[in-house]
Order: C-alpha cells, then structure tokens, then sequence
C-alpha cells in the first residue's frame, strides 16, 4: 500500500492540494495521511509549567477536531479512500521529514502559493524546504490549480536513466496511464555537440524500448535560461504536469538540473509539479 503525506496549515492552498492528491491517486492502493504540526508555546509569565502543559493538551485537542473535521469533509467527496490524521509538535518542515522517514512514507503532496521578491523567501518556503531534504517524491500544486486529468507530462531530462525511475513510480497512478511524455533537453549552447546528440539518440533508444506503448516526444531547446525555457514549453504545450529530478550535480550543463531549479519552479509554475529525488552520482 502507498502512503501519502497531506501536510496541512488549514489554508485554502493546502486543502486545495488534498483535493489534487486524492484525484492523483484515485483508483490506487493508497492510505492517505493527513498531517499538522504545531510548536508548542510556553510562557513564562502564564504560570506554572502544569498549567502550559495544560494549553498545550487544550492546542492539541482543538486541532485534532479540526484536521478530523477535514477528514470527514474529504470522505463525502471520496467515500472510498482510506483517511488517517496526525497532529505533530514541532516545527512543520523538520517535522515533515522526520515523521516522513519514520513511518516510511511513499508520497508527500503540498499546496505552494507563487511569490516573487521578499515574500518569495517566506509563502511556499515549507514546500520548497521539504523538496531540498526528502528522500521520498513530492508533489507541488499550485494554490488556484484545480485537477484534472493528465493529458501531458513534461519532464526535463540530462538523459540520466534513473529519470525511468521517477517514471516508473508516477505509472503506478492511472491518471498517468495514458498521458503523453515531453522528454526536453535544455543546452546553453548555440548548437547541440556531437556528444549531446550521441546521448539524445542514445537515450531515444532506450526510452522507445522500454517505454514502447507510450505516447512519447523528445525535444531539444538551445538557451541559457531553464526556467523560462520550461515556463513557455508548458504554456505553449499546455502541459498538465511537470516531473523533475532533484539531484546535485558539478558540470556547467547539469546545473540545469539542480534541486534549485527545482525549488525555483515550485514557486512559479502553474502546474503541479513532482520533485523526484535520486542520489548524487
């Protein structure tokens, strides 16, 4: 069974990515979790420490009423998805992760609202934290994105076959089953050297093989800028979903690929997107 993380402040962004998150995995053998972490306040002026840890436990229980309250709006829509809740101490990015890697989590699915500038530093800095440091996928969706199903993926490639990995771990949810893959190259250079196109053709290769009933396209786009090269393919496309790896790599070219890239696309796009991560190699 996969187990999805639904973080949750309570916002309108996050509720919205629930709503996503269980459409994604409609049909799925998947036990949804919904989570809340909350940092305890202790005063030294409210009194005794019996008396925090009484506002504590209150804190707690007025949340858990909440995130069940949650749950029960969800089960009217989706009647037939398993639903737990958690309400965790802490603060909410590290909590994520440490509950996430203790309890073995497969998924995690957040709501991210875009921001440029100072706000860009603190709206979505949750998400974009937990993008750095997971070891499982996740998925970011927009604040005003509605579902739908998949019709296109977009995933940014440097031909690295563990790219088939995060592919594999997306066919495991229907709404993929049928959707057509972009594999998009991005090169800073004026023309694509004869080693780039070696590994293009090398890859086309293996990806037909393996790959061989789906719908798939290869692009290669020459410019020095990833984001925006990747912003207009989307909106050109009209993409449903975006799928990156998320990985720390040295060469002038890779450095498309970072986890920054990453982050950065987590604040500006306008679909969702999956951060996979792989190891470094």
């Amino acid at each position: 069974m996969i187990k999805i993380l639904l973080p949750t402040d309570f916002s309108k962004a996050s509720i919205n990515a629930m709503e996503y998150a269980l459409n994604f995995a409609l049909g799925s053998n998947a036990k949804f979790i919904f989570y809340h972490s909350f940092i305890p306040y202790n005063s030294a002026l409210s009194g005794t420490p019996e008396y925090n840890r009484k506002e504590i436990i209150k804190v707690e229980h007025e949340l858990k009423i909440r995130i069940d309250k949650l749950r029960s709006n969800m089960h009217e829509k989706f009647s037939d998805v398993a639903i737990e809740t958690c309400i965790d101490k802490g603060v909410e990015s590290r909590q994520i992760i440490s509950y996430s890697k203790k309890n073995k989590i497969d998924f995690i699915v957040m709501g991210t609202i875009g921001a440029t500038g100072l706000k860009e530093k603190i709206i979505g800095s949750v998400t974009t934290a937990i993008i750095s440091k997971s070891e499982c996928p996740i998925l970011a969706v927009p604040s005003n994105y509605k579902y739908k199903s998949i019709q296109k993926m977009l995933m940014p490639t440097n031909y690295a076959l563990h790219d088939l990995i995060a592919l594999k771990f997306l066919f495991q949810f229907s709404v993929t089953k049928n959707a057509n893959i972009h594999f998009l190259h991005i090169t800073p250079e004026r023309k694509p050297s004869l080693k780039e196109t070696e590994l293009m053709e090398a890859f086309k290769k293996t990806i037909n093989s393996l790959l061989k009933k789906r719908n798939k396209e290869f692009v290669l786009h020459l410019g020095d800028d990833a984001e925006r090269s990747i912003s207009r393919i989307v909106q050109k496309e009209k993409m449903d979903l975006i799928v990156m790896t998320t990985i720390k790599r040295k060469s002038f070219v890779d450095r498309f690929f970072h986890s920054s890239l990453t982050k950065k696309l987590a604040h500006h796009t306008r679909i969702p997107l999956l951060a996979f991560p792989v190891n470094e190699i």
